[in-house]
């Protein structure tokens, strides 16, 4: 579950395996009882796993099962136009998700981030609203951002970009959630070498 990161012969003790995972999101609007409501649902993941020198990546699309019934979806903004309707048609569902990267992730013995804590309050309800038990402890998240606030001791919210430029890490692809992951990873690394320590449980 620990690993040492090995910067310029300096070993950085990690007391657990590190999770980044960066979802993007898109809103539907639907008519449940008459009323219309609206829900944020899953439309793509981006994972990267860290653990001594072994580093894993996923990425998939997922299909969100209220917008996939949505009956104007053809003209409905998907992700700012990232993807389109096809592209949704063909991606899986967030259970199926949830099976591939479990390998991924030993409770207690891996922290899984993500840049806020609306990401995991969303998914938390969505996995309500599918029926799908959540794979991660609430024990086990870390909110980088918060983290990241609290170690360079920045008192107002800071955008993920905004992070990166104050790390001088290159942003690149922003808004998918692959390169969103690694970004996450590349600053808790970093973070790490600079003397950010991850608590043991």
């Amino acid at each position: 579950m620990s690993f040492y990161l090995i910067e310029e012969d300096e070993f950085i003790f990690v007391p657990y395996n590190l999770l980044a995972i960066d979802f993007e999101f898109t809103t539907t609007r639907f008519i449940k009882n008459k009323a219309r409501k609206y829900i944020q649902e899953i439309v793509e993941i981006g994972v990267i796993y860290k653990n001594d020198d072994i580093t894993k990546e996923y990425t998939s699309i997922i299909k969100p099962r209220y917008f996939t019934e949505y009956k104007n979806k053809n003209k409905h903004n998907v992700c700012a136009g990232s993807f389109s309707y096809g592209d949704i048609e063909k991606g899986i569902d967030l259970s199926t998700m949830f099976e591939k990267i479990k390998n991924m992730y030993v409770k207690e013995e891996t922290i899984w981030v993500s840049w806020g804590k609306a990401e995991y309050d969303i998914l938390k309800m969505l996995c309500k609203i599918y029926g799908i038990t959540l794979p991660f402890l609430k024990e086990d998240y870390m909110d980088l951002s918060l983290e990241f606030r609290k170690f360079y001791n920045i008192k107002q919210n800071i955008s993920l970009d905004k992070a990166l430029s104050l790390l001088n890490i290159p942003i690149i692809d922003r808004h998918r959630a692959l390169p969103d992951a690694r970004a996450l990873m590349n600053i808790i690394n970093k973070m790490l070498v600079q003397g950010y320590v991850l608590k043991e449980g």
